[in-house]
């Protein structure tokens, strides 16, 4: 099986590639054809990974359903983790992890994900209009009630993620995290590691460009999420950025593999980092993100990535 998997409580495994669906929702990527959507999640739970991720902001709802229409007759096999707390209802896309908006997005989501309970619920983002002891009563009640398994937070600062932590038990946190972004090395990871939570990086491919696809500086349209979520795309950063991505090139060759697959083993060999999430809209692409993953990698290697990427936001 290419998706090792790691042990989960009580009862389940998480592979350590999770398919991401951002990208499926159709409305910060560009285009995604909800076939080759339904062939990629088809793909990816056929070839060792188990776990999908999700939020009602990825189109507006649309990726769920589209996960919702993939698990059927398999919802036994899926890890599935969806969020809440972004308005997608107003249009506004306020943060709202209020108990009033979690109980009407859970409902939403479980109707979309056609399902009755989720696997992992996560905060999409903190709501600093909220008490998070409310948002945390509100979902151990609806973790009692049995529509959501495990409780986890996503984007939370360290400072907020042990405050979640005095008022429930989480079972993870889910941030930015590859060679291109590197900032929950300083709290956050730290934190996880002490207390045994499973850690989650997105971003794990820096959004295409650890896999090469990218020569030249790009500029993306306004309202893709390339063109504004990810800094890397800077021209600024760019030099160094090739840099990284040449040596990944290199190693690559000599381990007949691709740069994404040496960029996820030197994820994937980070203390604390439990399993990555990356993002496909075609089988094709599930496909090259799992081929050899993980590549083990020397120490030398991990020292030279480490290195060209801690150098890349310095002057």
């Amino acid at each position: 099986m290419r998706s090792e998997a790691i042990e989960e409580k009580p009862d389940k495994t998480v592979s350590r590639i999770i398919l991401g669906t951002w990208v499926m929702g159709g409305n910060h990527w560009g285009f995604c054809d909800d076939l080759d959507a339904l062939r990629a999640i088809d793909t990816a739970l056929d070839n060792g990974i188990n776990a999908i991720d999700t939020a009602p902001i990825y189109g507006d709802g649309h990726a769920e359903e589209l996960v919702g229409k993939a698990i059927q007759g398999k919802r036994d096999r899926v890890f599935l983790a969806t969020k809440c707390g972004l308005d997608i209802y107003s249009k506004k896309y306020e943060r709202n992890l209020s108990p009033s908006y979690i109980e009407h997005d859970l409902s939403q989501s479980l109707k979309r994900l056609k399902t009755d309970y989720i696997d992992l619920y996560q905060c999409h983002w903190p709501d600093p209009q909220t008490p998070i002891e409310e948002t945390m009563a509100a979902l151990q009640r609806f973790r009692e009630e049995g529509k959501i398994r495990r409780i986890g937070v996503s984007n939370f600062n360290d400072k907020e993620l042990r405050e979640a932590m005095r008022y429930a038990p989480l079972f993870s946190l889910q941030s930015h995290y590859s060679l291109l972004e590197r900032g929950v090395e300083q709290g956050i990871l730290p934190i996880c590691r002490e207390n045994n939570m499973n850690f989650f990086s997105y971003g794990s491919l820096g959004a295409g460009v650890l896999t090469g696809k990218y020569r030249e500086v790009q500029r993306f349209p306004r309202g893709d999420a390339r063109s504004f979520f990810y800094r890397f795309f800077k021209p600024r950063y760019w030099q160094k950025v090739r840099i990284l991505v040449d040596k990944l090139e290199e190693i690559a060759l000599t381990r007949d593999t691709r740069p994404g697959a040496i960029a996820l083993s030197w994820l994937l060999g980070q203390p604390g980092v439990r399993s990555v999430i990356v993002g496909a809209r075609s089988s094709e692409q599930v496909l090259d993100n799992i081929a050899h993953v993980p590549v083990e990698l020397t120490s030398h290697e991990m020292k030279v990535l480490d290195h060209l990427s801690s150098v890349i936001y310095t002057r």
